[in-house]
Formats: C-alpha cells, sequence, structure tokens
C-alpha cells in the first residue's frame, strides 16, 4: 500500500523516519525551530515546511493518508510543569487542539501522535482521557499503545506514548520485544578528540558522588542510558572513560546513535543545536517497529 503522510512537530525526522523506510510519500512537514529545519531539509530538501501549525489553513493541504507527529511534552512531562490541556503559555499544551481541527477537516484514514510516558496520569488520568475523546469526536477509533526504544536495538530507556488512530476498528495487540540487548559499549564514540571533559567544581563533584537531589547519571560501557534530554550533553549524563581515567560529556555522535539515526544526521548544527535536536527526536528504532512491523499487523498495509 502506497502511503502519503504529512508530519507534525517533526524535530529532525525520527518519526518520519520509519515511514521513509517503507516508501512513504511526505506531502508536507510543520516544524518551527530553524535548527531543527535546516537540519532535516539537508536530508529531505523537497519535502515542503508548512510552519506553525497554528497558522495552517487545513484546506491549504495536499490530501494524505496517514497523519504523524510527536506534539509537544513539556506540559504533560514527568520532568515539566505538567500543566496539561491548560497551559497557554506559547500554546504548548493547546496543540493538541489543532491536530484536532487538522483532522476534523482533513480526515485522514489514519493518524500516529506520539507524547510522553507521563500523558497517561496526568491530572489523575483526566488530560489523557480527553485527548483520548478529542480523537474519538473526530471520527476516529482510537487506541494507545507504551514502547520503549530499550526494545528495539536501542541503549536508551525511552519509554513514549503512541496515540493509533484509524477510520475502521482496528485490533489491539501486544507490543513485541525485538532486540533489548544493546549497551553502551556498542555505540561508543571512539574518537577522543571529540571527548569534552566536565570541570571538576564542588557542585560537579558531589552530583557525581551523587550528594545532591539532581545528580549525574554515571554511565559506564555495560549501561543502559536514561531518557535523552534536550540540554547539552542530552542531559546531566556523564560517561566514564578509562583511558581518560575520569568523566566526560556524551558525544554528539552517542546521542545519535542512541537516537538511532545515522551517524552525522545532524552535523549541519551547532553542538547546542545537535543536543537539543537529538534530545526532542522520537527514536528511529523504535519509529522503524511502528510502521514496519507494527502497525502492518493491524491496519492490513
Amino acid at each position: 500500500m502506497s502511503l502519503r503522510y504529512f508530519s507534525l512537530f517533526t524535530g529532525v525526522g525520527g518519526l518520519d523516519m520509519g515511514l521513509e523506510k517503507r516508501g512513504a510519500e511526505c506531502v508536507g512537514f510543520s516544524e518551527i525551530k530553524k535548527s531543527s529545519i535546516e537540519i532535516y531539509k539537508s536530508h529531505y530538501p523537497e519535502h515542503i515546511n508548512y510552519g506553525d501549525i497554528t497558522a495552517i489553513d487545513p484546506h491549504d493541504l495536499p490530501d494524505f493518508d496517514i497523519l504523524t507527529g510527536g506534539f509537544p511534552c513539556q506540559s504533560f512531562s514527568l520532568a515539566g510543569l505538567r500543566k496539561g490541556l491548560e497551559d497557554n503559555k506559547n500554546k504548548k499544551g493547546a496543540m493538541v487542539l489543532y491536530i484536532y481541527h487538522l483532522l476534523k477537516a482533513k480526515q485522514p484514514q489514519y493518524f500516529v501522535l506520539e507524547n510522553v510516558k507521563g500523558i497517561l496520569n496526568h491530572d489523575g488520568g483526566k488530560t489523557y482521557q480527553k485527548i483520548f475523546n478529542l480523537f474519538h469526536n473526530a471520527g476516529y477509533k482510537v487506541r494507545v499503545v507504551l514502547l520503549n526504544a530499550l526494545h528495539y536495538g536501542s541503549a536508551q530507556n525511552r519509554e513514549r506514548v503512541i496515540f493509533l488512530g484509524s477510520k475502521d476498528e482496528f485490533p489491539a495487540l501486544r507490543p513485541e520485544i525485538l532486540d533489548d540487548t544493546v549497551r553502551f559499549k556498542d555505540i561508543w564514540d571512539a574518537d577522543d578528540t571529540k571527548y569534552k571533559t566536565i570541570k571538576m567544581t564542588e557542585k560537579n563533584k558531589n552530583k557525581i558522588e551523587q550528594l545532591l537531589t539532581f545528580n549525574f547519571e554515571l554511565i559506564g560501557k555495560y549501561d543502559r542510558v536514561g531518557t535523552l534530554t534536550t540540554q547539552f550533553g542530552c542531559g546531566e549524563k556523564l560517561v566514564w572513560d578509562e583511558k581518560w581515567d575520569g568523566f566526560r560529556y556524551m558525544t554528539t555522535l552517542e546521542a545519535e546513535r542512541l537516537q538511532g539515526f545515522e551517524d552525522g544526521w545532524t552535523k549541519v548544527g551547532s553542538d547546542n543545536a545537535r543536543y537539543w535536536a537529538l534530545g526532542n527526536a522520537v527514536n528511529c528504532k523504535m519509529s522503524d517497529y511502528l510502521f514496519n512491523n507494527y502497525l502492518p499487523k493491524i491496519w492490513n498495509w
């Protein structure tokens, strides 16, 4: 089946990756962060950016079969303020309402929308129920699955909620665990000229010794890594290096590999932009499993 898709909150293309692999056609995308657009367009120069979702007239868009997107999660994340649908700052919490209006207007056959696990219990589950009902009222049969990148060949523990919508009924199917054997040593960046060591301030020493409320995550070669974030080095994470006999920040190459991107996927950006984009991305290995293994079994692609 040949699929045409429209991509929302595209970032650098993590969720798109699974669809691109199966040969789907992108009819357009929506992204506003300049550094992420630069990285994405370096790989897909022919893809058209329709810009800010809040300014898109759905009737100006071409028809498509599937709507995808990792909608902003700051309002729902366990690491955020958890204001949910009432968060009007930068309209982040309200983005799901723009998705709803787009679905109502275009009525694609399917949608696949990603968010953080924290959305499930935000406000005692009320936020999740409101979002579920919105999609249902847009005319869709809706199911939700929880996927962890750790189960699909990644060394990163990254749990994500996937909202699945179809105009037709579809069966419930428990996700499989395909490969949970990967460790940090398997994605190690051997080029020590790119290593950036941490300054040994008193605070950093205490964070390494796990003495403060918020400490560094210390990573060895046989470890799996906690969820990457948009901070420098993709979060408060330090890698132990025997050769240096000390700790260093994770390199951008290691972050790319942890997210399942090809080596150098984000190389057109600054280090800060690359870390931000990678911490914000959908894991490509999870996307690959979703679009090329899981969904064909329930949507008859």
